[in-house]
C-alpha cells in the first residue's frame, strides 16, 4: 500500500448539507474507508476542491475510496491533480 495525494477540482461548490455529511462520513468515526487519511474541502480562487490522501494498492483504487461518496452527493469531478509526492509514487509503480 502506498499514500497518494491528489486534488480533485469539483464542477461545484457542495452545499453546507453536502459538506457537513461528506466531513462526518470521512472523519474518523465515520463510515469510509480506513485507507482513507484525509479529506479537506477547499475553495481556492472560486473553485471547489478536495484535497484527499488515500493509502492504497495502486491510484485508480485510491480514487475510488473516494469517488463513490462524492457521486452519491451529486457532485461532479472535472479535474485530477496528483502532487509531486504523488506522481513519484505513480512513476515507481511502473
Amino acid at each position: 500500500m502506498r499514500a497518494y495525494e491528489f486534488m480533485l477540482t469539483l464542477a461545484t461548490e457542495p452545499d453546507l448539507d453536502a459538506t457537513d455529511q461528506l466531513y462526518e462520513y470521512f472523519d474518523d468515526n465515520g463510515a469510509a474507508p480506513e485507507n482513507v487519511l484525509d479529506f479537506t474541502l477547499v475553495i481556492q480562487s472560486g473553485t471547489p476542491i478536495a484535497h484527499c490522501t488515500v493509502e492504497a494498492t495502486s491510484f485508480e483504487a485510491a480514487l475510488e475510496s473516494v469517488l463513490p461518496k462524492l457521486r452519491e452527493k451529486g457532485l461532479q469531478v472535472v479535474r485530477v491533480e496528483v502532487d509531486e509526492v504523488g506522481l513519484a509514487l505513480l512513476q515507481e509503480a511502473t
